[in-house]
């Protein structure tokens, strides 16, 4: 089955893909202390929080259209998509270039740093929309070699400016716009030369396009949140030596979403051709695959939780040895995110991404609560708790409203 196949190709890609960062551990460990780790991992929250009001996930644009409109329709949306993601891009820049001449720091993160994340949020939505395309033309191993290929060239220019050059936590920052920048040009170059592009202004594309994604502003602040506020709320009440350590956990934990994602980038153009005109027998499928994704993800959360606490200390410098005890907390959080992935597609496949705003908003909220007391009581591990309720709590509101406004058999019997 092809979505099987693709699965494979996907999972390898994002193993390689992930494995270059995480096999870096030592030598990120070795040279930076906690403290700068912890700079280091806030600015990488920091562009998430960009992508939110810059990305605004256009490109789920094109999974939503692909299968249903011809190719040079197509090519129209994605150029107007294009138009959009450059005018948000021009006005954060202005924004956070202004913000700089106030303030001289953010979250520690000094303004001139900052000045640089509206480039690589704005470069990384186009990678995506490059890569969204190839996903749904089911060219995974292409697909595989653009991820890889940045992802390379990212970690070895990053080694190149902390080894040999000694550029400390900044390195990072470095490597990711020369490696953005390359495959910004790259990616642009190929979806044009592909016909993906057709440089005609459509409002009322625009109009649709705006009308999916900006709900989903809300929804991608609300992710950005829970995945930033813990490190925030420890560098505040507990110290940044603390979010260093904290990250290096996270990072072990997070290797659940390595297979999730895998997964996902397969399922999304089998899913959404499934339900273009889908039959009882294609519900029940679609239900089938996901009851049985569920459980291999906690497994597989527990799994890696109990691999990453015998295999850190092989990984990362002595002084990062505390992580152990966040890695299970985190893995099974992001085991709920795996699930809430799952239902995702429902809500753009029913043009209901508004929702998306609600339950994130509300899951972000309950993060935030709950980082400040558990924090208070517990010390950092606390943060983890609060994340693992706050994908809880989005997970169970996404799949209570797809089951309300769209129908499966999840007892194997259509309605």
């Amino acid at each position: 089955m092809q979505i099987i196949k693709n699965s494979f190709i996907y999972l390898g890609s994002s193993i390689i893909n992930k494995m270059i960062p995480f096999l870096l551990l030592p030598v990120m460990t070795k040279y930076l202390s906690p403290k700068e780790y912890g700079l280091l991992s806030i600015y990488m929250i920091m562009i998430t929080f960009y992508n939110a009001f810059i990305g605004m996930n256009l490109h789920m644009n094109i999974s939503k259209n692909f299968f249903k409109v011809s190719k040079e329709k197509m090519a129209v949306l994605i150029a107007n998509i294009l138009l959009i993601l450059f005018f948000s891009f021009l006005f954060f820049l202005l924004l956070t270039i202004t913000m700089g001449f106030i303030v001289d720091s953010v979250f520690s993160v000094p303004s001139i740093w900052i000045v640089t994340i509206p480039f690589i949020s704005m470069m990384m939505m186009v990678s995506n929309i490059n890569t969204t395309i190839l996903r749904n033309e089911g060219r995974a191993y292409l697909f595989g070699v653009f991820e890889i290929s940045n992802t390379a060239v990212n970690m070895a220019i990053t080694i190149v400016f902390l080894v040999l050059l000694g550029y400390g936590w900044h390195a990072q920052p470095i490597g990711m716009l020369t490696s953005y920048t390359l495959f910004f040009i790259i990616g642009m170059y190929y979806m044009n030369k592909r016909g993906y592009i057709d440089w005609k202004i459509d409002s009322q594309k625009i109009k649709s396009i705006l009308g999916i994604s900006l709900p989903l502003i809300p929804h991608v602040i609300g992710s950005a949140v829970i995945a930033m506020s813990d490190r925030v709320f420890i560098e505040r009440m507990v110290g940044l030596d603390a979010v260093g350590i904290y990250s290096v956990g996270y990072m072990f934990g997070m290797v659940v979403i390595l297979f999730t994602d895998a997964f996902i980038k397969a399922w999304s153009p089998w899913f959404y051709k499934n339900l273009a005109n889908p039959t009882p027998e294609q519900k029940k499928k679609i239900v089938k695959y996901t009851y049985i994704y569920i459980f291999g993800v906690f497994c597989l959360a527990f799994a890696i939780a109990m691999v990453g606490k015998f295999i850190l200390p092989y990984f990362v410098d002595e002084k990062f040895y505390g992580a152990t005890e966040y890695i299970l907390w985190i893995s099974l959080g992001y085991a709920m995110f795996g699930v809430y992935q799952i239902f995702f597609p429902y809500l753009v496949h029913i043009s209901r991404t508004s929702f998306l705003a609600i339950s994130t908003v509300t899951a972000a909220l309950i993060n935030l609560i709950l980082n400040y007391f558990l924090i208070e009581i517990h010390g950092a591990i606390g943060a983890a708790y609060a994340t693992f309720a706050a994908f809880l709590t989005s997970a169970l509101l996404v799949f209570l409203y797809q089951r309300k406004h769209y129908r499966m058999p999840w007892r194997f019997s259509v309605n």
